[in-house]
């Protein structure tokens, strides 16, 4: 009888795992579904953007973190790009000149949104 019940809860178990496991697919599925179609947003948005900005800085960081390869910037590597001092480009940003996005106290510049943004600056003509 012991026995019985031992396997009883061990079926169980299997069962409540199975079920977490159908669950956490589910849920990841519905992740890479949201993101797929926030990127697919963003790419409809800033359109083809396969330019970069004129040069990266040359800080000696080589690979994914160097500025000119990121997809996003910190503020001194945006302000360094577009040659501009540290408080005006807080200013930019604070004004919302400057596209940002804020992680907790983080501030990060996308480099598509930066491009369109320099890129719609200089499609206006002076009037």
């Amino acid at each position: 009888m012991e026995n019985l019940i031992s396997q009883k809860k061990s079926d169980d178990s299997t069962e409540a795992i199975q079920a977490l496991e159908t669950g956490i697919k589910i849920i990841a599925r519905m992740i890479v579904k949201e993101i797929t179609a926030e990127l697919k947003a963003q790419e409809r948005f800033f359109g083809d953007m396969g330019s970069s900005l004129a040069a990266p800085i040359s800080s000696g960081a080589t690979g994914v973190n160097q500025p000119g390869k990121s997809l996003v910037y910190s503020v001194t590597e945006a302000m360094k790009l577009l040659g501009i001092s540290r408080a005006s480009a807080y200013n930019l940003i604070q004004t919302r000149q400057i596209p940002f996005l804020r992680f907790g106290k983080r501030i990060l510049i996308p480099r598509v949104a930066l491009l369109k943004m320099l890129e719609d600056v200089g499609s206006v003509k002076p009037g």
